[in-house]
């Protein structure tokens, strides 16, 4: 099944007529890839504001409006259809309060029936598959040694200052083995480094999460950690505080989606590999995100078992949002502990998270 609907053409043209170089929704000159398709500056503007103010527009006419170079301002609710008919990808566009941020994918491959598979990018998502393997606990290493079920003898209740280290300890060790996974993201160590520095703390959260929903056992509140500790959910709820339980959630609905292998190491790097407001070079991060983003597409257009779910590819992004919310919820939490104040703060912590702090 198509992911997209098959480019519309600007009025007057054929679809196969709108040139490299041609805007694909008004046809007018357009250099790079916008949210998926090559599109005008103009249009690419219309297209961000418009999702990130959820605008809602009414055609005056038959909603069948023409929209060209010359009349594009005209009719805003046919403008913004012919950005979705051509492939524009709304979940892309970033709506948090940064200023500066931007999302963009490359021009998505013809249809299966237009032309045959192209040769799989198997050395960017064989790489990626490989970090995350490689940094992740295997089955045999886990270490259960303090995993209880509610009630079950022997679990004595921790301290206070207990209940904090635990948070600190598995926070921390994950944030290693996190910054170790990204030193192995094909692209990611030839970056500037103060642009490395930028993209792992803005991502460090997000990936914290990210991994461990996807690790875990939700249907037996099972969390496994990045240094292979397991944990019954109920044992982290006095040291994460809700934020264990939203992420739980997340952990549902990603389990839910039966996330592939190769999909989920290709959602773990864009979420390390994306535009951030700050960056020195962000057209070296954009040149990559467009590379994972179209390692992606292919995989999920011409996958067998991807190919029998309908919209995967948008469900997948869908889920980047989302993330960034579950990031917020565990600054939070690291705000309330810094503020109770019955540990210090690691270093490691105040180092990543010292500017977002707000004391």
């Amino acid at each position: 099944a198509q992911l997209h609907p098959p480019p519309v053409s600007s009025s007057g043209s054929s679809s196969k007529g709108t040139g490299e170089g041609t805007c694909a929704v008004c046809g007018d000159n357009a250099a790079c890839q916008h949210y998926g398709v090559r599109t005008c500056e103009g249009c690419k503007g219309f297209f961000k504001r418009t999702v990130q103010k959820n605008a809602k527009y009414v055609c005056l006419g038959n909603k069948n409006c023409p929209v060209d170079k010359r009349r594009r301002n005209r009719c805003q609710f046919c403008r913004f259809q012919k950005c979705l008919a051509v492939g524009m990808v709304k979940e892309v566009v970033r709506t948090d309060s940064l200023k500066g941020r931007r999302g963009r994918l490359p021009s998505k491959p013809k249809s299966p029936q237009e032309q045959s598979p192209p040769s799989p990018p198997v050395s960017l998502i064989t790489a990626l598959v490989r970090a995350h393997v490689d940094s992740s606990p295997s089955p045999p290493t886990l270490n259960y040694n303090l995993f209880k079920m509610p009630g079950e003898e022997g679990e004595s209740p921790k301290s206070d200052t207990e209940r904090v280290q635990q948070f600190y300890d598995l926070l921390c060790s994950s944030i290693e083995v996190i910054r170790t996974w990204a030193e192995k993201i094909p692209g990611f160590p030839d970056l500037l480094k103060e642009d490395q520095e930028l993209l792992f703390q803005s991502a460090c959260l997000e990936l914290f999460v990210l991994r461990l929903a996807y690790r875990s056992a939700p249907s037996e509140e099972r969390l496994v950690f990045c240094n292979g500790a397991v944990l019954h959910q109920q044992q982290c709820v006095r040291s994460f505080g809700e934020w264990i339980n939203y992420i739980m959630e997340f952990s549902k609905s990603l389990h839910a989606m039966n996330v592939d292998i190769s999909a989920f190491a290709c959602m773990a790097a864009l979420v390390l590999i994306t535009e951030r407001h700050g960056l020195k070079e962000p057209e070296k991060v954009e040149e990559l995100q467009n590379k994972i983003i179209s390692s992606l597409r292919d995989h999920v257009t011409y996958n067998v078992h991807a190919q029998n779910r309908p919209h995967y590819f948008s469900k997948l992004l869908v889920k980047l949002p989302e993330l960034r919310t579950l990031s917020v919820q565990g600054l939070q939490r690291i705000f309330y502990l810094k503020l109770e104040d019955l540990l210090p703060t690691p270093p490691m912590i105040d180092n990543l998270f010292l500017d977002t702090l707000p004391f």
